[in-house]
């Protein structure tokens, strides 16, 4: 009588069929790569034309510094003095508009005209259909964006929506990115203006987000991590406000709390990668005024390890459990340094 095994049928045949698939694990973990990183391009309070050429304008300074078909997140107060679809379809248009098909735009005060962010949202697109709020993917991460503009049962709505999201992603491994307009903190005339999205933050930390992105304050300014009542946390949220798009500089700085502070024209740009990111806030002028890199919390650390010891894992594995398996069942499709996660 053949010898049986654990499954019921023989154990020559369960050993293939293991062996079968360890090659195959062994093929993947050695030959797929992470997927690119992706790069992308934020500011906010952007395109005021009043009384002069759009071309000549610092919002057209520094949408010249933003390439072709990148990723660009918009963190309100698109259009100056507001947001009516000529002004968007003028001013806006003129400086970053050729960007519109990979923008993630969320509004800001100067975006609802006559209470409505209705013309916004018929230029920049409704993600999220009759919201101003949406949750889309860019690479690897997710992209968060609320409005903070939002007030009584609206912003409650808004708040609840966040809250089923993010327990929609729970344990999925991709960072999160979250944009809006009016800063949680901020050291600048209009702290306390963001105030209203402290559940919202404190949401967003409990989740693992990494990062925060708005304007309102016409200055950069970036923070170390911190939690939804502002204390440092090295697990925290790094925020960033970029008020820098090409509208006047108005704004001032009344305190140090602040990473780094700079008041000129720029943008902030990110690199996403699956388990990290790195900034650079740079100025129309070319200057680097902030940047750095840090770990995503949501991300499974990778592991770097040859192929061959990879191989050796399995083998060993495999023959705990049905004795030792050729090393031929697990040769890989290619070799060198690779990334489990």
């Amino acid at each position: 009588m053949a010898e049986r095994g654990p499954a019921g049928g023989t154990a020559q045949a369960h050993r293939a069929a293991v062996r079968l698939v360890a090659g195959a694990l062994a093929a993947v973990l050695v030959a797929a790569p992470a997927q690119a990183g992706v790069r992308a391009y934020a500011a906010g309070d952007i395109a005021d034309c009043r009384g002069r050429d759009p071309a000549t304008t610092a919002a057209a300074a520094t949408a010249r510094m933003i390439p072709d078909g990148a990723a660009v997140f918009v963190l309100g107060d698109a259009a100056y003095p507001f947001a009516t679809r000529a002004v968007l379809e003028g001013c806006y248009a003129a400086t970053w508009g050729r960007l519109r098909s990979s923008t993630y735009a969320v509004p800001g005060n100067h975006d609802y005209v006559a209470g409505t962010p209705r013309d916004f949202l018929a230029y920049f697109g409704e993600r999220n259909p009759r919201r101003t709020y949406f949750r889309a993917s860019l690479g690897d991460w997710w992209v968060v964006g609320l409005d903070s503009d939002l007030a009584g049962k609206s912003l409650a709505r808004q708040t609840s929506w966040l809250t089923r999201e993010l327990a929609a992603i729970d344990g999925d491994g991709r960072c999160i990115v979250a944009l809006w307009h009016h800063a949680l903190f901020s050291t600048g005339l209009h702290k306390g203006d963001g105030d209203r999205m402290k559940p919202a933050w404190a949401a967003l930390d409990a989740a693992g987000a990494d990062l925060v992105l708005s304007g309102h304050e016409h200055f950069y300014e970036s923070f170390e991590p911190l939690d939804a009542d502002g204390a440092a946390r090295e697990t925290g949220i790094r925020e960033f406000v970029v008020g820098t798009g090409g509208a006047h500089l108005v704004d001032l700085s009344l305190s140090s709390g602040h990473r780094a502070f700079a008041r000129e024209h720029g943008v902030l740009e990110l690199e996403f990668e699956r388990d990290h990111y790195r900034w650079t806030f740079r100025t129309t002028g070319g200057e680097v005024r902030d940047q750095g890199e840090a770990p995503c919390r949501r991300a499974v650390q990778p592991v770097k390890r040859t192929a061959a010891a990879t191989r050796a894992t399995i083998a060993a594995t495999l023959a705990a459990l049905t004795g030792p398996v050729a090393s031929s069942a697990i040769e890989p499709r290619s070799a060198g340094t690779i990334t489990t996660r």
